[in-house]
């Protein structure tokens, strides 16, 4: 990096890895472009979510509130992430350096709705193992305003972690990387017992004489262990986008030089990362039937075709 680039860097309070690719054309231009695409994807998916959701009233059960709050946090990743690493990105790639504020908004911005993503993660599976847990006290514990006083919290917490930011990139790092492995400790946990859970409950189903109170039980059964085997789906693919780039960021914090091949490996990471919010929307519609008919539905509205 050159001294006018550690100058900028060191005024800014931030300090980024993808300034060293300044002038690396193709690496930037593949990466701004798969950007882009991820942005329309991402606002497009989270906005037919949202429109369901307003739209059809089979969506507004308490569970699924949950699944809306993420839904607003990947919308927002479609919003103002990707634009603003498309004009970073864009600004290196015409060998200029990206204004402070751009860069700052960025790196906080991304920081605050990739948390905000984990902890819903952590969230969804909590519920849906408490919701096999509880079985029928399920709705007696866990109301609509648990789940919004839930939700309410972790935006203010995931806030109040960014503003650590202001203390320098080493202190938030560090209380982030504390606070990512306590996470996925949790949610790793929380899946164990909920597989656990739902072996359990496939085997009780299949031992059971059928009267007419075992038929609900099994019914309802069967609701709750599809539902859990969805969040597993969503958990995995959460995973398949996050484990690459939190592996990339140790590898990053740990290395004394970066070289740009590092880097640019850091940036697609970072670029994958960000996939996962279009593929949320993806996966409620091919796990979920509810999802798929109040998206035929509400399409079916927007464009007159009922």
């Amino acid at each position: 990096m050159s001294t006018r680039d550690k100058l900028l860097s060191d005024d800014c309070f931030i300090d980024v890895p993808v300034l060293l690719l300044r002038g690396e054309g193709s690496t930037l231009l593949s990466i701004a472009v798969t950007n882009v695409l991820l942005m329309l994807t991402a606002i497009w998916g989270n906005v037919s979510i949202l429109l369901s959701f307003v739209l059809s009233s089979s969506l507004r059960s308490t569970s699924n509130f949950l699944l809306l709050g993420l839904a607003l946090t990947d919308l927002g990743v479609g919003l103002v992430v990707h634009p603003l690493y498309v004009l970073v990105l864009l600004s290196l790639y015409n060998n200029s350096i990206p204004p402070c504020a751009v860069v700052a908004v960025y790196s906080i911005s991304t920081s605050f709705l990739a948390g905000l993503s984990l902890l819903y993660i952590t969230v969804i599976g909590t519920d849906r193992y408490l919701a096999l847990r509880l079985n029928l006290r399920y709705r007696e514990y866990i109301t609509e305003r648990w789940i919004n006083t839930t939700q309410i919290v972790m935006w203010v917490t995931n806030a109040l972690l960014c503003l650590v930011w202001l203390k320098g990139f080493e202190v938030y790092s560090t209380l982030a990387a504390v606070v990512v492995a306590l996470s996925l400790f949790l949610t790793f946990t929380i899946y164990i017992k909920l597989y656990a859970i739902v072996k359990r409950h496939k085997a009780q189903i299949h031992s059971q004489m059928l009267t007419q109170t075992a038929q609900f039980d099994l019914a309802r059964s069967k609701r709750l262990r599809k539902s859990a085997v969805n969040t597993f789906y969503v958990f995995f693919t959460f995973l398949l986008c996050y484990l690459p780039f939190f592996v990339a960021t140790a590898i990053n914090n740990m290395s004394s030089s970066k070289t740009k091949e590092g880097v640019a490996v850091y940036e697609f990471t970072t670029t994958l990362m960000l996939c996962n919010s279009s593929l949320n929307p993806l996966m409620y519609c091919l796990r979920l039937r509810e999802f798929r008919n109040a998206l035929s539905s509400t399409y079916r509205r927007i464009f007159c075709l009922d």
